[in-house]
């Protein structure tokens, strides 16, 4: 093996602009001019430069398929410069211009481009490709995001492909192997889907929300060096990433359920993700429950004295009695700054109310302050939580208030 087909195959990936300046097809004025326009219109920059006159859209799919196979190590750099110049300087196929240069035409290779992966994988069809792709043409979003917005595929099975994509190119996992990987999800995703737990599940179009990953190693419960080991290993064992961190001590069933929920918050718009992760690390480093740890994340931080509402709420749902409150937890009512943490500690201590309600009143005036609910309706939570003892969330959700955005994984499924 080459040192050049080495570099190919390693993990640096050729840029799409750099590519089209080593073929001399353009040079780094008009690329710095398309840099300039992307980042005003925020468009990828191939649709850029074809909007601007700079490429046709032939010039840019010839240049996106050299791009393509030398990511993916079919072809070195070197001769992917070579035919891609030959190309545009005599206006001739990719196939004419490899026979022109004396090059095998790598067509036996399978390239490892997203659309590619979805077809061999079995989750989307030839037709379905091939409209997402004149779609990609016309409006510059990335194939991912049109797969997604059409209801193809939900965001964990694009991640998944994203992820299998990866692998592949660092020779992490086999192409095959990783294929039989993202089928094996999506089976298991539409088998999740069916399930009681999730129903009204909605394949919603892509968020910036954190990936599971992700989620717990900006909360330092995972090891950010250990995340992509983990990650492959989900692919060879086809297992989710949950149920592989668990298996390896990495984390607890706890947690995972945690995270996958919040993930469905952070998507419904009703819990911000440096919330999320504080939450997490409080499970982890102080063994709290899940839904004090939530509680706490959404009132401590808090400049105004969320206490005063949390009384409030509880007392509107008869779930504390105003007269009992002691004098202590009445005076850190009137102050101004927050005093929630000792008047929580207060009410507890005094079993002056059940915990379970105290974490559950907590979210909702979170909700309340984020304008989510209003008081009555977190009158009607608190007073149905306290008889099924479900969280808050669950019951915004039987409500209808609150999309399930992620698959529930039932433990031992």
């Amino acid at each position: 093996m080459t040192d050049t087909t080495q570099q190919a195959q390693g993990t640096t990936q050729i840029r799409i602009g750099e590519l089209l300046m080593q073929s001399e097809i353009l040079s780094s004025d008009f690329i710095r001019d398309a840099l300039e326009r992307f980042e005003q219109r925020g468009l990828p920059i191939g649709k850029v430069l074809v909007m601007s006159g700079y490429l046709t859209e032939g010039e840019l799919r010839q240049a996106l398929e050299v791009q393509s196979l030398v990511n993916d190590g079919h072809l070195p750099l070197e001769l992917g410069v070579t035919v891609l110049r030959v190309a545009h300087k005599e206006h001739i196929s990719l196939n004419d211009a490899f026979q022109r240069s004396g090059l095998v035409v790598p067509e036996d290779q399978e390239t490892n481009r997203l659309g590619q992966l979805f077809v061999a994988s079995g989750i989307v069809t030839e037709k379905d490709l091939e409209e997402a792709l004149q779609i990609n043409i016309r409006t510059g979003l990335p194939l991912g995001h049109i797969f997604c917005f059409h209801g193809y595929v939900s965001q964990a099975i694009l991640y998944t492909a994203l992820q299998v994509q990866e692998s592949i190119r660092r020779n992490a996992i086999g192409r095959n192997e990783a294929i039989l990987a993202l089928n094996a999800a999506a089976k298991r995703e539409r088998a999740l889907e069916r399930l009681e737990i999730n129903k009204g599940y909605q394949k919603l179009p892509m968020k910036q929300a954190l990936r599971l990953g992700e989620m717990l190693v900006e909360a330092r419960v995972l090891v950010d060096k250990l995340l992509p080991d983990a990650l492959v290993r989900s692919l060879q064992f086809q297992k989710p990433i949950g149920e592989i961190l668990i298996q390896s001590h990495f984390a607890t069933p706890e947690l995972i359920d945690a995270a996958v929920e919040m993930q469905e918050m952070i998507d419904n718009g009703c819990l911000l993700q440096p919330m999320a992760c504080e939450v997490l690390l409080n499970m982890r480093a102080s063994e709290v429950p899940f839904e004090k740890a939530l509680g706490q994340a959404c009132t401590f931080r808090h400049r105004n004295n969320m206490a005063k509402i949390v009384v409030e709420l509880l007392a509107s749902a008869q779930a504390v009695t105003l007269t009992k409150l002691t004098k202590d937890i009445q005076e850190r009512l009137e102050v101004n700054y927050n005093q929630i943490n000792d008047v929580s500690k207060g009410l507890l201590e005094h079993d002056l109310v059940d915990p379970w309600l105290l974490y559950a009143s907590m979210r909702c005036v979170y909700l309340i302050d984020t304008k989510f609910i209003n008081m009555e309706q977190a009158i009607i939570i608190l007073e149905i939580t306290s008889k099924t003892r479900e969280g808050v969330d669950a019951v915004l959700h039987n409500l209808g208030w609150t999309a399930r955005t992620r698959l529930r994984e039932p433990r031992g499924i």
